[in-house]
């Protein structure tokens, strides 16, 4: 049953859905072009910022723009399809704007050593960028985004999720929202701007769209649940790009924890990672570190998707529990909003929880995992023996990464296939404009974001965050010079 509206509670010139730096963007730059915009978003106000605000905070920036629209086709790879040369330019030249923006609103821009893929043509225009000197993460470069928001005749309407796309005449008009319980409808004198995030949160969606991983759980908000997604395809968007995604990583999920746990690995050496076959898969390390780039590794040559043969677990002895918390965040999604499960400094407390499990032998601790005590035994024999000899041939871990496991009692930890986001949605031209399944714009709607996001197939670091910026000044730009529409409701007179 359609509710299309009879009266409009609320009249602006432009509505952007989605409070995280996309949308902030978008905001910042139509109201700097003098249009009356009102900002929605879904979560609490002390949860607003999605995935920007509990993201590195990092902004991958190209030096210069040729350089940059060589390495986006290189991470493209076979994966171009329908981008055309117009949005990699725009991209490019945009993504390369960012730093003199963002200098604008008061950043202090640092260099960070970080390139992905530094064997790829156009890597040497490869610059990432923080707030200041110091680590990533901790909000540093939200905290100058959302104080440009706050300086700023932007309303800004909190627990408000977008429903429905009003489209009237063949254009979008409007929005349908849900606001204390009830349904309204917003009108768009201009247009209306999608930056509400990926499907992370929606595991139906994930089952639908990403190949052989039927349990994944994100890293980030909890409220990227593909709202915009849906809402767009109820129009007749085309979309794009649905089965990229940041990720698989390896993480920790427990029912204590509303999201999964990043894993900051203590330095010890006596752990691997067995699949299903109890058998190593990969080799061993922190979530995108050496050999994983974002959920991508290379394989015989190739890059392709990191296969998790679920369940997985990391196996380890007591040397290696001694060493240090393994599942103590430094930055996530609970972390930031104060909720977070503190892990214990030496893992006991798991251990006591049934967390991580424990046994004497290897192969009593396979029994408790239901692995093959065969299996487990020799694949463990068989990592010891690579240690002693300091040389893995199997997935050329270092040598000096490596130590057997040998001291009882011996522990397993499941791990948990996450994701950093999504990368799919609707796609969008180099106008930011929504494309339809026609092949034209869909007037008046407008995207940023990871919500359609340009890229296709391997991604850095940074890259989300920087097109946030990009395609959000881009779609503010052009929704806010769009020509009014007339008023094809009667406007509810104030009460």
């Amino acid at each position: 049953m359609r509710d299309d509206p009879t009266t409009w509670y609320d009249e602006v010139d432009v509505v952007v859905v989605g409070y995280g730096f996309a949308g902030a963007t978008a905001a910042i730059t139509a109201s700097d072009a003098g249009a009356k915009v009102l900002l929605l978003e879904k979560a609490p106000e002390q949860h607003k910022g999605g995935n920007s605000r509990v993201s590195a905070n990092i902004v991958f920036w190209p030096a210069d723009i040729a350089g940059g629209e060589a390495y986006f086709r290189a991470l493209a790879g076979p994966y171009l399809d329908n981008i055309s040369d117009a949005m990699i330019r725009v991209w490019a030249t945009e993504m390369h704007a960012n730093k003199a923006w963002l200098e604008g609103l008061g950043m202090t821009p640092v260099e960070m050593d970080y390139v992905e893929f530094p064997q790829m043509p156009g890597a040497d225009s490869v610059r990432v960028l923080l707030n200041g000197p110091g680590p990533v993460g901790g909000e540093r470069l939200w905290r100058i985004i959302e104080a440009a928001v706050a300086a700023r005749p932007i309303a800004v309407s909190y627990e408000t999720p977008a429903v429905r796309l009003v489209k009237e005449g063949g254009a979008v008009t409007g929005i349908i929202a849900e606001r204390v319980g009830q349904r309204v409808a917003i009108r768009a004198r201009r247009a209306v701007v999608l930056t509400c995030g990926g499907f992370e949160a929606n595991p139906a969606m994930l089952r639908t769209y990403v190949d052989g991983l039927p349990e994944l759980y994100p890293v980030g908000t909890p409220y990227n649940t593909g709202d915009g997604i849906r809402m767009a395809a109820e129009i007749g968007a085309e979309l794009w790009h649905m089965a990229n995604v940041s990720g698989p990583l390896l993480a920790f999920k427990a029912p204590d924890i509303a999201v999964a746990q990043w894993l900051n690995l203590p330095h010890g050496k006596s752990y691997i990672f067995v699949a299903a076959d109890g058998t190593r898969f990969t080799m061993e390390g922190e979530p995108c570190s050496v050999g994983d780039a974002h959920g991508k590794v290379l394989r015989h040559g190739v890059w392709m998707q990191q296969p998790l043969p679920t369940p997985v677990h990391m196996i380890f002895d007591e040397t290696y529990r001694q060493s240090g918390h393994i599942g103590k965040a430094g930055t996530d999604w609970d972390v930031v909003h104060g909720n977070h499960y503190d892990w214990s400094d030496d893992n006991l407390r798991e251990v006591a929880k049934g967390w991580i499990r424990k046994a004497d032998t290897v192969r009593d601790l396979a029994g408790q995992i239901g692995l093959s005590p065969d299996a487990l035994n020799a694949t463990v024999g068989r990592f010891n023996d690579a240690a002693l000899a300091g040389a893995d041939a199997d997935w050329g871990r270092s040598a000096a990464s490596m130590a057997p496991l040998v001291t009882p009692p011996f522990y397993a930890m499941a791990m948990t296939p996450a994701l950093v986001n999504t990368q799919g949605g609707p796609r969008r031209n180099q106008d930011a404009q929504v494309i339809g399944v026609d092949g034209a714009p869909i007037p008046r709607l407008y995207s940023a974001g990871e919500l359609g996001s340009i890229y296709a197939f391997l991604y850095q670091g940074g890259g989300n965050i920087g097109e946030c910026f990009a395609f959000g000044r881009i779609a503010g730009r052009h929704a806010a010079h769009e020509v009014p529409a007339a008023a094809a409701l009667r406007i509810p007179a104030p009460a």
